[in-house]
C-alpha cells in the first residue's frame, strides 16, 4: 500500500508541473507586445527625450513632494519605530525588572515572615520557659507549705500526744490520789466508826451495868438509866434482870441493866 501511495503522489505532482509550464506560457505569450504597441512605445520614448530640461523640471518637481512624503513617512515611522523599540525595551525592562522585584519583594517578605515567626516562636518560647518556671516555683512553693503543713500537723499531733499522755498520767495520778484519800478515809472512818463503837459498847456496857454505891436504890438507878418516865416499869424490869425481889440492894452489888 506504501507503494501506491507513493505512485500516485507522483502522478499528482506531474500533472502539477504540467498545469504550471502551461500557465506559464500563456501568461508569456500575453505578455509579448505586439507590433503596434512597440511602434507607439518607441514614439513615446523620442517625444520624452526631445525636451531633456523640461523633462527634468518635470521630474524634479514630481519628485519634491515624493521625496517631502518619503521623508515624512520615515521620519515618522523612526519615529514610532523608536518609542515602539523603547516602549518594548522599557516592556521588556520592566518584565525582566519586576519578576526580580517581585522575586525580592517575596524574598523579603518571606525572611520578614521568617524574622516574625522566629521572634512569635522566640517570645512562645520565652512565655512557655516563664509559665514553667512559674509552675515550677508554684509547685516547689505548694509541695514546700505541704511539708510544713503536714510537719506542722506531726508536731501538734505530738504535742497532743504527750499533752493527753501527760493529762493522763495526771488523770492517774489524781485517781489514785484520790483513791488512797478515799482509802485513808476509809480507813479514817472505819477507826473512827470503831472507836465510836467501843465507845458506844463501852457506855452501853457502862450503862448496861451499875455497881450500887451507898445511898442506892433500884427507884434511883431505874431514873439514872431510864430516865424520870415509867420508874416503877423500869424498877421492875431491873428486878427481874437481875433476880431481885426485895428493893433493897447490898452495896457493892453490880446490877445489869437491861436495855
Amino acid at each position: 500500500m506504501v507503494k501506491k501511495e507513493d505512485e500516485n503522489m507522483g502522478r499528482n505532482d506531474d500533472q502539477e508541473f504540467k498545469q504550471l509550464g502551461e500557465e506559464y506560457d500563456d501568461d508569456y505569450i500575453d505578455s509579448i507586445p505586439s507590433r503596434s504597441q512597440s511602434r507607439r512605445a518607441n514614439k513615446s520614448k523620442k517625444a520624452i527625450f526631445r525636451y531633456p530640461i523640461l523633462n527634468l523640471l518635470i521630474i524634479f518637481f514630481l519628485l519634491i513632494p515624493i521625496v517631502c512624503l518619503g521623508v515624512y513617512l520615515f521620519v515618522l515611522n523612526f519615529g514610532s519605530n523608536s518609542e515602539d523599540k523603547v516602549t518594548t525595551e522599557n516592556a521588556q525592562t520592566e518584565t525582566t525588572t519586576k519578576p526580580k522585584e517581585v522575586n525580592i519583594a517575596s524574598n523579603e517578605e518571606k525572611l520578614k515572615e521568617a524574622r516574625e515567626k522566629a521572634a512569635a516562636d522566640a517570645k512562645a518560647k520565652e512565655a512557655a520557659d516563664k509559665k514553667a518556671a512559674l509552675e515550677k516555683q508554684q509547685a516547689e512553693e505548694a509541695k514546700k507549705k505541704e511539708e510544713e503543713a503536714q510537719k506542722a500537723a506531726a508536731q501538734k499531733a505530738e504535742q497532743d500526744r504527750i499533752a493527753a499522755a501527760k493529762a493522763e498520767e495526771t488523770r492517774k495520778q489524781e485517781a489514785e490520789a484520790a483513791a488512797q484519800k478515799a482509802e485513808q478515809d476509809r480507813l479514817a472512818a472505819e477507826a473512827r466508826q470503831k472507836e465510836e463503837d467501843e465507845a458506844a459498847k463501852a457506855a452501853a456496857e457502862a450503862k448496861a451495868s451499875h455497881t450500887v454505891v451507898a445511898g442506892d436504890t433500884l427507884y434511883k438507878i431505874a431514873r439514872q438509866a431510864y430516865g424520870n418516865s415509867n420508874v416503877a416499869a423500869n424498877v421492875a424490869k431491873i428486878k427481874q434482870a437481875n433476880g431481885i425481889t426485895n428493893d433493897n440492894v447490898p452495896i457493892g452489888t453490880v446490877l445489869r441493866i437491861p436495855q
